[in-house]
C-alpha cells in the first residue's frame, strides 16, 4: 500500500476508534457504572493489553526519577482531562461534549501566546472567533440549551488536555508513544481510583454480567490500544500535523454514534457548531508554531560526549 494512503487510513481509523469512547462509556453507565469506575476499568484493561505489546517490542518500563518528575504534572493533567470528559456525559449530549473537547488545540495555542509569549496572529484570532462561534451554535443544539455543569466540565477537559499537550511538548524526555501511554494509563488509574476513594457517594464497583465485561474490554481495546497502534502508524507515514488534522473525525464519530445508537437529534445548530469548531481547530493545527523543530541532544558513548541535531514533531496525541 502507498505509504501516504496507509498513513491517512490509519489516522482516520485511529480518530474514529478514539471517538467511540463516549458511546461505549454511556453504554456502560446503563449498568450503573459511574465515570470514575468506568475509567478505572477502561485503563486497567488497557494496561493489561498494553503490557504484552511493550514486552514484544522489548521496551524497558523503567524511567529515571528526573524524567518521572517531569512527566508527573502533564500526566495528572491528562488523567483529569479524561475524568472531566467522562463525567460530562452525565449532563449533556456526548457528541457535543466530544466536540467541545476538540477545542484543546485552541487552548493550546492560547497557552503558548499567554505563557510563552508567542505572537498572536490574525489566523489565530480567526480560529478563536470561529471556535467560540461554534460553541455558541452548540448551545442551541440541545433543547433548553446546554447544561452549565456539563459545559464547564467539557471545557475543563479541553483545557487540562491542552495543559498536558503543552507540558509534554516542553519537556525533553525521549520516550516512545507506547511507553508514554503506559505511564499516562498508570496515572489515570491512580487519579480515578483516588477520586472514588475520596468521593463520599462513590464506591468501587465489580462487574457481574458478561455484557459489563464485554463493554469494559471493548472500551479498553478500541479507543485505547487500537487507537494508539493506528496513531503510531499514521505519525510514521504522514507526520503528526496531518494525523492531528485527521483527528477531526473524533467528534464526528462521537456525534454519528450518538445519533445512531441513542437517537440524539442531528440539528442544524449541531452540524454548524461542529463545522465552525473544526474550521477553527484545523487553522490552529496547521500553524507554524506546531511544526517540527530542530534541537540538540547530548549522547554519552564510551566517555565521549556527542552532540546530535534532531527533529522533534509536535506531539498532539498519545
Amino acid at each position: 500500500m502507498n505509504p501516504q494512503l496507509k498513513g491517512s487510513l490509519a489516522g482516520m481509523l485511529s480518530a474514529a476508534c478514539y471517538g467511540s469512547s463516549p458511546v461505549l462509556a454511556l453504554l456502560l453507565y446503563r449498568y450503573g457504572f459511574d465515570a470514575a469506575n468506568a475509567l478505572v476499568y477502561r485503563y486497567g484493561c488497557a494496561l493489561v493489553l498494553l503490557l504484552p505489546l511493550l514486552l514484544v517490542k522489548r521496551q524497558k518500563l523503567g524511567l529515571p526519577f528526573k524524567d518521572l518528575k517531569c512527566l508527573a504534572l502533564p500526566a495528572i493533567c491528562f488523567a483529569l482531562s479524561t475524568l472531566f470528559y467522562f463525567i460530562s456525559f452525565n449532563y449533556m449530549n456526548a457528541g457535543i461534549s466530544a466536540t467541545i473537547l476538540f477545542l484543546y488545540p485552541i487552548f493550546t495555542a492560547l497557552i503558548m501566546v499567554l505563557v510563552y509569549h508567542e505572537k498572536l496572529s490574525l489566523s489565530m484570532i480567526l480560529a478563536i472567533a470561529l471556535s467560540f462561534a461554534g460553541v455558541a451554535m452548540l448551545h442551541g443544539a440541545e433543547e433548553g440549551g446546554m447544561s452549565l455543569i456539563g459545559t464547564i466540565l467539557a471545557i475543563a477537559s479541553a483545557f487540562t488536555y491542552a495543559l498536558y499537550i503543552v507540558g509534554i511538548n516542553r519537556t525533553h524526555i525521549m520516550i516512545t508513544n507506547e511507553k508514554l501511554t503506559f505511564y499516562l494509563i498508570v496515572f489515570s488509574v491512580a487519579i480515578a481510583a483516588l477520586y472514588i476513594a475520596l468521593a463520599p457517594s462513590l464506591n468501587f464497583m465489580v462487574p457481574h454480567v458478561p455484557q459489563e465485561y464485554g463493554l469494559i474490554i471493548i472500551l479498553g481495546l478500541v479507543p485505547t490500544i487500537f487507537s494508539l497502534v493506528l496513531l503510531n502508524i499514521a505519525v510514521e507515514h504522514i507526520g503528526s500535523t496531518m494525523t492531528a488534522v485527521l483527528g477531526a473525525l473524533e467528534p464526528v464519530t462521537a456525534v454519528a454514534l450518538s445519533v445512531l445508537i441513542f437517537h440524539e437529534a442531528l440539528t442544524f445548530n449541531l452540524v454548524m457548531g461542529i463545522v465552525l469548531i473544526l474550521c477553527g481547530v484545523l487553522i490552529v493545527i496547521g500553524g507554524r508554531r506546531f511544526r517540527a523543530t530542530k534541537y540538540r541532544v547530548i549522547i554519552k558513548r564510551l566517555n565521549q560526549v556527542i552532540y546530535r541535531s534532531m527533529h522533534r514533531r509536535w506531539r498532539w496525541k498519545s
